[in-house]
């Protein structure tokens, strides 16, 4: 890793500044002996010595400490941070993307179809929990089951905003309400709007980037990942081009993935509307798509420590988790398109996560995805 402070202070230190604490003392004597100031006790222990240095000396450094570790980088995209980076992007006219609550559509069932029911907005359905917290969305509006009905798409918004509620299907199951019978799911397709963090300032520094390429004549894989990383819960680096001309020459394939849960047709509808209302370049013939998926049935074997709390359900989910369903553990690897996804590397990260695991076994090999990600079909964990 390049040693950018060192390389400021150098080019401080070309241009003449003093950069170190001797330098600085130095050319403070030089200026006393200039004005022909003499100090005759110039002993550390001298008290207006002392003053002297503190006055002068300390101050200054401090000033080119702030200028090389703050200004200097700062000053620079690829190493700003924080309001610094910001500015840089306002400039830019890109500003940094705020957090977003998901949105989407839950499928409630009932058994008594009989007589009208009408669900109050409002109406809570929460995850079980997932390492310890549950997620929660709730109606928006009332909506009314109608005599002979048993099934009602119901219009929801998370509780509070982040990816980590972009679940993946089945996990939203728990109707918090007095209607007996009446049960919920949220599908494979159920996001509309996707949730998202405050942008990382990662990802912010990429989009700023690729924003520099949208001054060209042409568009490029920048200026199309600039414009698709504004929509909610796309980070750039979850797009990938496909240029062989799947339509002819001209035509190109983008696809996209979330940190958490699955793309919807609803969001990907809004993405290639956007673009197709003139935000390509002359004859660009470029089409957004869900990357493709491939399904995998996880099988292991594993044994606690004696006597500690049965982690399987933890387990699950933490396994699940490097599969995109959910964002409830940080320390875990994700699969990704076009990368080598190791069982051996998950298994030391669940070693590292639970201090109750003694030992685990994956029966599956090693998965070298392409243009496609692996997602759960089914999970099966043996205690022996």
């Amino acid at each position: 890793m390049t040693d950018y402070t060192n390389i400021f202070k150098q080019e401080l230190q070309s241009a003449g500044i003093p950069v170190t604490s001797e330098e600085l003392q130095a050319l403070w004597q030089k200026h006393v002996e200039q004005g022909e100031f003499t100090v005759s006790n110039t002993s550390t222990f001298s008290p207006f010595f002392r003053l002297q240095k503190s006055i002068m000396v300390e101050p200054a450094e401090q000033l080119i400490q702030s200028l090389i570790t703050q200004i200097m980088p700062n000053s620079f995209v690829m190493l700003a941070n924080g309001e610094w980076l910001k500015q840089h992007g306002e400039s830019r006219k890109t500003p940094k993307l705020p957090a977003v609550k998901a949105r989407g559509v839950i499928q409630f069932t009932r058994a008594d179809t009989d007589t009208e029911l009408v669900l109050s907005a409002g109406t809570i359905v929460q995850s079980l929990p997932i390492n310890g917290q549950v997620y929660r969305v709730f109606t928006l509006y009332d909506q009314t089951f109608t005599v002979g009905q048993s099934t009602h798409n119901v219009p929801v918004q998370a509780q509070q905003a982040g990816q980590n509620y972009n679940l993946a299907a089945g996990y939203y199951v728990r109707v918090m309400s007095d209607i007996e019978n009446l049960t919920a799911t949220n599908n494979a397709d159920w996001l509309t709007t996707a949730g998202q963090n405050i942008e990382t300032d990662d990802n912010y520094r990429l989009r700023i980037r690729d924003a520099f390429s949208s001054l060209g004549s042409y568009h490029v894989d920048a200026v199309y990942r600039s414009i698709i990383a504004t929509f909610t819960g796309i980070s750039v680096d979850n797009i990938v081009f496909e240029k062989n001309a799947p339509r002819g020459p001209g035509s190109a394939n983008a696809y996209v993935f979330l940190n958490v849960g699955e793309i919807s047709p609803a969001l990907l509808n809004k993405i290639n509307n956007h673009i197709a209302a003139g935000n390509h370049g002359s004859g660009d013939d470029l089409q957004l798509f869900a990357i493709s998926t491939q399904p995998q049935n996880i099988v292991a074997n594993y044994q606690q420590h004696p006597n500690t709390q049965n982690r399987s359900a933890d387990i699950e989910q933490f396994i699940r988790a490097a599969f995109r369903q959910n964002a409830a553990y940080k320390n875990v690897t994700k699969c990704k398109p076009n990368e080598l996804f190791s069982f051996s590397q998950l298994a030391t990260e669940l070693h590292t996560q639970f201090s109750e695991l003694k030992t685990i076994r994956f029966n599956n090999a090693d998965i070298n995805c392409e243009l496609w990600l692996p997602i759960i079909n089914s999970v099966v964990l043996n205690n022996e």
